[in-house]
């Protein structure tokens, strides 16, 4: 085991009559060979502490000695006893990942909610977004729940019962964090479905959608059985267990160029759709921002990358995979966060209008210190712009499919995207929207 290789004891505890350190603390196996070093040695005397902590050969050879007579359990807590001889100092970041957990995750539940409660009829992707929010909160609850077991301290300041805990939960918050992820990219892939009619694209969300559920699945299951017998997974650390296990770190380092090449993918399937809309650049960049603002996860997704240089090789793990922690748990709520933005904002709108509305909204036709003093408008009108083809099936009945963004001022000023179909006539011919009973159906994206 590395971690068993790692521990730089420097196991002086000069129980006899150096220092007041309790027998409690130091195990017999590193008492005899701290006793046996500095009988083999004339450097340091016995009673000279600096000495002992400072000189490098001297701690490498009891540090060689612990190693072969104790188990690692006892090395570490040997090593704790000599931490705290020599005045090392207390690390402690155990505050940092439920700080991360708890602003992240009160503002993706808070986004889920308000646009469950904004959705006139819950959706595929409402579902989905809220399967993403439940797999990801069970996450959250195990990192406050670990850093209060030590997570964020050095391994060998951490009582034994404590870290087989922290070894599990960590196994579980992985667990959970694939599951999200997974479902947070098929949200928004089930939502492109929603809104866009074209053929080419829809065929190819729903590849997506195949694999981001194959990804999704095999790595979640991969992960709950890495290890045979599974119990291995949070036992193997202590070196008194046998077990067989996948090599973790090449699989976590899969997952994360996997996970952030169909971020990539997946943000950019609306893209070539959005830019064939007949708006003014303005309004396309405007709409393709709002389709883009998960590209703040992939970046986060990045950055995590470069934790996982450490992940699964640490032999400090409890101290030093707490970067891996926070960025795990951040990108999986940002990214719920992320696809509800649209959906919070038109919640903030509606419940706040003087704060959230839009300046047409909140301002009076014709006033000269508004936009909208050149060009009065009604309160509820509404302005389209629209594209769309024509043609005739082999009834000779002509049909015309239209996608139309479409803004509406006194109702809510979010843009929304809106497929139509309909009988007969020509796009933009005046044809009334119906509510589906024939004709012509409407059906929002309000995202």
């Amino acid at each position: 085991m590395r971690l068993f290789k790692r521990i730089g004891f420097g196991s002086a505890i000069l129980a006899l009559s150096v220092c007041s350190v309790s027998a409690q603390q130091m195990p017999a196996c590193a008492t005899e060979c701290l006793q046996s070093s500095l009988e083999a040695q004339t450097t340091c005397a016995p009673s000279n502490v600096t000495c002992i902590c400072t000189t490098e050969t001297l701690m490498s050879t009891i540090q060689g000695c612990v190693l072969s007579s104790c188990t690692l359990i006892q090395a570490l807590s040997a090593q704790n006893a000599t931490q705290t001889m020599c005045g090392q100092p207390v690390r402690d970041i155990t505050h940092i990942t439920p700080i991360v957990t708890g602003i992240s995750g009160g503002l993706a539940t808070i986004a889920v909610i308000a646009r469950c409660l904004i959705s006139s009829a819950l959706a595929l992707d409402d579902a989905f977004v809220v399967a993403a929010l439940v797999a990801a909160l069970p996450m959250g609850i195990l990192e406050f729940i670990m850093s209060a077991d030590g997570f964020g301290r050095d391994i060998w300041t951490i009582p034994a019962d404590k870290i087989y805990r922290i070894v599990q939960f960590t196994w579980l918050t992985e667990v959970f964090y694939f599951m999200a992820v997974a479902l947070t990219k098929m949200s928004f892939l089930c939502f492109c479905l929603r809104i866009f009619p074209r053929v080419e694209l829809r065929r190819t969300v729903y590849i997506l959608l195949a694999v981001c559920l194959a990804y999704g699945i095999a790595f979640t299951i991969t992960c709950l059985f890495n290890c045979t017998p599974v119990s291995y997974i949070w036992t193997s650390w202590d070196g008194e267990h046998t077990g067989r296990c996948i090599n973790f770190h090449i699989f976590a380092w899969a997952h994360a160029g996997i996970n952030i090449v169909l971020d990539v993918i997946v943000l950019a399937v609306p893209i070539p759709e959005l830019l064939r809309l007949s708006l003014s650049l303005k309004k396309k960049m405007f709409i393709i921002m709002m389709f883009s603002i998960g590209i703040f996860t992939t970046i986060v997704s990045i950055i995590r990358l470069q934790s996982l240089v450490q992940f699964a090789t640490s032999t400090n793990p409890t101290y030093d995979n707490v970067p891996t922690a926070y960025w795990s748990v951040l990108e999986a709520f940002l990214g719920i966060f992320c696809i509800c933005m649209p959906a919070l904002r038109r919640f903030l709108a509606r419940s706040f209008p003087r704060c959230f509305g839009s300046t047409q909204q909140n301002s009076d036709s014709g006033a000269a210190d508004t936009p909208n003093k050149l060009a009065p408008r009604p309160k509820n009108s509404k302005s389209s712009v629209s594209f769309g083809k024509t043609f005739a099936g082999s009834s000779g009945i002509t049909k015309t499919m239209e996608t139309r963004v479409e803004s509406r001022v006194g109702e809510e000023d979010e843009v929304m995207l809106v497929e139509m179909e309909g009988r007969g006539g020509t796009p933009g011919s005046g044809d009334e929207e119906r509510d589906g009973k024939g004709g012509r159906g409407v059906l929002r994206g309000d995202y």
